[in-house]
């Protein structure tokens, strides 16, 4: 019987020995996960400002441009101070350019040795700028220790095959600068610049034109209503399109539209008194944020349990004298 007793407790020890070992650790990777220092994983690039389409050659170089043929030379300048956050000696930044559909965002981009990857024509189309002499701008480098961007090329669409619907169809496109880490993986930042393609027979060499995307004015119209409820209702019109009605206290609803371009974007704000508790945060709810304590809270007392009862089946079992049972 005694050997029995030693048994199931030699078994029970060593059960309680792991679950303090098994809590101990997860105790101390719960409270590392709590202590230590958030991180934040994003391939995407960060929008650093949109570039401005200037003359490329000529009296007139670097003086803003809004069209141009296939053979129209032009820079793309970016804001003053345009930097990637490390230079290329010491950081192993690169500066890359790109051409892709209007579709596509440039923050998701990826380089290889030979522009934005995967390369492609067409409808797939995706390409680094290419120079007046037709070389592609790849892998540039900065700035030493600004990581400014230097050395930025005069282009033009003359590389582009005759036939520009079959290379580079008629559409809007996004085309700039970006900085780039470990061989073009990682993007830093990003200056961008929309531009519209169109199909044109007689222009030379590539039979297309370009042109800055028009931006159609639209005219906004606003209403706003306003409604009380509860009590005798008197209604009010002022003017064209607002309307007001007061009914003594209570509930209150306040409608605006607002419409532009064919579109309309309705907002409804609701704000309700209830004597004593006006202005009281009516329902606001406040996300909580951050590591939650319930497992560093249930690894303790585990711990605890298991500790306990390592600590008591580690004692040696006592046996009464045969008198005193």
């Amino acid at each position: 019987m005694t050997l029995t007793v030693l048994t199931r407790r030699r078994r029970l020890r060593y059960v309680a020995n792991a679950g303090v070992l098994t809590s101990a650790l997860m105790l101390v990777v719960s409270l590392a996960a709590a202590l230590g220092p958030s991180q934040t994983t994003s391939a995407a690039g960060a929008n650093s400002g949109a570039l401005t389409v200037t003359v490329g050659t000529g009296p007139t170089a670097g003086s803003p441009l809004t069209s141009g043929g296939s053979a129209t030379a032009f820079g793309l300048t970016p804001p003053a101070g345009a930097a990637c956050t490390g230079d290329s000696v010491s950081g192993g930044y690169r500066v890359q350019s790109y051409m892709v559909p209007a579709s596509v965002d440039p923050a998701t981009l990826t380089f290889g040795l030979t522009g934005p990857a995967p390369s492609g024509t067409g409808a797939a189309f995706r390409q680094p700028l290419y120079s007046t002499s037709g070389s592609a701008w790849v892998n540039k480098t900065t700035a030493v220790t600004t990581g400014l961007l230097i050395n930025l090329p005069i282009m033009s669409f003359a590389w582009v095959d005759t036939g520009s619907t079959t290379t580079l169809p008629p559409g809007t496109y996004n085309l700039g600068f970006a900085c780039t880490k470990n061989a073009g993986a990682d993007m830093d930042k990003f200056w961008n610049v929309q531009l519209t393609i169109e199909a044109a027979p007689t222009d030379v060499p590539s039979g297309l034109t370009w042109a800055l995307p028009t931006v159609t004015p639209t005219t906004t119209t606003s209403t706003t209503t306003t409604t009380t409820v509860a009590g005798a209702a008197t209604t009010t019109t002022i003017g064209s399109g607002s309307t007001t009605t007061t009914v003594a206290s209570g509930s209150t609803t306040t409608s605006s539209t607002i419409v532009g371009g064919g579109s309309s974007t309705t907002l409804n704000v609701n704000t309700t008194l209830f004597g004593s508790n006006a202005g009281s945060g009516g329902g606001r709810t406040i996300v909580a944020t951050g590591s939650s304590p319930i497992p560093i809270a249930v690894w303790a007392v585990l711990l605890l349990v298991f500790g306990r009862m390592a600590l008591l089946l580690g004692r040696p079992l006592r046996v009464l004298p045969a008198k005193s049972r």
